[in-house]
């Protein structure tokens, strides 16, 4: 039999052993709890900081559309050929200048302060934003105009995807397991947008050697243009009409993520289709180096032995460019950009030059707004009208 003084070493123990238990329990608890606050207080700050950041890029857009406004106003009386879009910088650093009165000072023009009405121009953050001329893109929906467009608009895109540098990409097979060539890819960008259902036939061949007198290009077929796709595991139809987004041609046969990351930013759908490019607005080599060598006189300058040559009357262009911008503030107009590279050897067929826009009216905004480690990209198509501005896509990432 166990005496009391036993006992009560015993019971001393358990309650201890009960207390030890608590504490940890308490002490998970407490724990789990603050890092559970911790983890809402985060997940709220970034909440906080993501819509910070959405307003920011919404600023960029804003400024960016102002630009674009007065961009239509300025083409009506230069032609195109003063570009304020590439001329003004779209910062935040820039907006809190123009409103804290430091650019006022700069100029001499003391006691102008937009900040000090309501806060104008105080914010956290920062944005900025990129703008490219839609028109200086090729546009994939004008493959089912008129042969006067489709043709050298085909002759185009088979001189940009089927370019020496890209040899490899059509060496490899699709996500499906097919290979393709360019020529099948282009027939296959116009049956997903002409009206008809069945696949048309095309001579690449005799569009490239002379793309300016073509009396039809794509030719009506007999095979369901359906049985490209009919076959995959998720099967689908050809769209029969334009394209809505670049994205979409994604759903093209031959058309994979290789090809959208060379080729989605030199594409558009958001020009009017029964014109070409505006050359005034062309800054990317590979698209002028395409436009060149779609042209019929210029094919023995974008041969293995005439390449060479080629680049450098193109860098020489592209300089001459920058020089005049930042001397004048103006680029050439078309018809200077054909003399510069006619005294040079290069040619343009005086077809492509009749049919080359006459302006710029829809261009493409990526607008960024930063706040911390948060970031949001906005990227949208706007459109100046008679009445204002259209937006053709808008994109929050």
């Amino acid at each position: 039999m166990l005496s009391p003084g036993r006992i009560r070493r015993n019971e001393s123990g358990m309650a201890l052993l009960m207390v030890l238990v608590t504490v940890a329990i308490l002490t998970v608890v407490v724990v789990e709890f603050v890092y559970q606050t911790r983890i809402n207080v985060q997940v709220a700050a970034n909440v906080r900081d993501r819509a910070k950041a959405y307003y920011l890029a919404r600023s960029a857009v804003s400024f960016s559309r102002l630009i674009l406004f007065y961009q239509g106003q300025v083409d009506r009386m230069t032609g195109g050929t003063i570009k304020l879009y590439q001329l003004v910088p779209i910062e935040s650093d820039l907006a809190k200048a123009l409103t804290s009165g430091e650019m006022g000072e700069a100029f001499g023009l003391s006691g102008i302060n937009l900040d000090e009405g309501r806060g104008f121009g105080q914010f956290d953050g920062s944005f900025h934003a990129e703008i490219e001329d839609e028109y200086a893109k090729l546009n994939v929906n004008s493959l089912d105009s008129l042969p006067s467009i489709s043709s050298p608009v085909a002759a185009q895109i088979l001189s940009l995807i089927g370019g020496p540098r890209y040899r490899s990409m059509w060496e490899e097979p699709d996500s499906h397991g097919d290979y393709h060539q360019p020529a099948e890819v282009v027939v296959a960008m116009h049956d997903w947008i002409d009206a008809d259902n069945t696949t048309d036939t095309f001579n690449p061949d005799m569009v490239v050697a002379d793309p300016f007198s073509q009396p039809a290009v794509f030719l009506q077929g007999t095979s369901s243009e359906d049985s490209r796709y009919d076959m995959l595991k998720d099967a689908y139809e050809s769209k029969n009409n334009p394209f809505l987004t670049v994205a979409e041609l994604h759903l093209v046969e031959g058309i994979g993520d290789d090809f959208m990351d060379e080729f989605s930013e030199k594409l558009t759908v958001y020009t009017d289709p029964a014109l070409l490019q505006n050359l005034t607005s062309v800054n990317d080599p590979v698209t002028m180096l395409s436009i060149l060598c779609m042209q019929p006189e210029n094919l023995p300058l974008c041969t293995e032995q005439g390449l060479p040559q080629l680049l450098e009357v193109m860098a020489m262009f592209f300089e001459f460019r920058s020089l005049m911008q930042f001397t004048s503030f103006m680029v050439p107009n078309n018809q200077a950009i054909a003399g510069f590279f006619n005294s040079l050897g290069p040619s343009f067929n005086p077809y492509f030059m009749k049919n080359l826009a006459p302006f710029s009216d829809t261009f493409s905004i990526k607008a960024i707004g930063e706040l911390g480690e948060v970031a949001v990209t906005i990227r949208t198509v706007v459109k100046n009208t008679a009445s204002g501005q259209e937006v053709l896509y808008w994109r929050v990432m």
